[in-house]
């Protein structure tokens, strides 16, 4: 769990360090062309054990948890778990919404709809939602 929290930690210091006013020129690298403003974290486990290295997708829905999407960057919207079936996503939505709905999944059998999620653009303070996904 230390490990988990360092690495957000980790993650939401590199994030910041990158935030600049929209003007402000980004002199940090590809790191910084992006303005990250959610940061979605959690695990992966399946009958108690942990899944490393599978890849798990972000997907944003206007409103509902189906129908019309919202652009989200990187593109696709993705992380693959670690050692201890962890993963971190920095986020950036191309369109703002007052309460999208945010699927998470590893699978088509494995996913969570989170409801009620605000997305905002840049300039804008990341927020960090966290998402766990737990099969039988």
């Amino acid at each position: 769990m230390i490990r988990h929290e360092l690495g957000v930690a980790l993650l939401a210091g590199v994030l910041l360090a990158c935030q600049g006013g929209p003007t402000e020129a980004c002199s940090s690298g590809a790191l910084c062309a992006l303005h990250p403003t959610l940061i979605v974290t959690g695990y992966v486990q399946a009958s108690i054990n942990p899944l490393p290295g599978v890849t798990v997708t972000a997907t944003a829905f206007r409103s509902g948890c189906s129908g019309a999407t919202v652009a989200l960057l990187p593109s696709p919207a993705q992380a693959v778990t670690d050692a201890q079936g962890l993963y971190a996503m920095a986020l950036e939505p191309g369109q703002a919404a007052a309460a999208a709905c945010l699927e998470i999944a590893y699978s088509s059998a494995l996913k969570v709809d989170t409801p009620g999620v605000p997305l905002r653009v840049p300039p804008a303070a990341p927020e960090t939602l966290h998402v766990d996904l737990a099969g039988p």
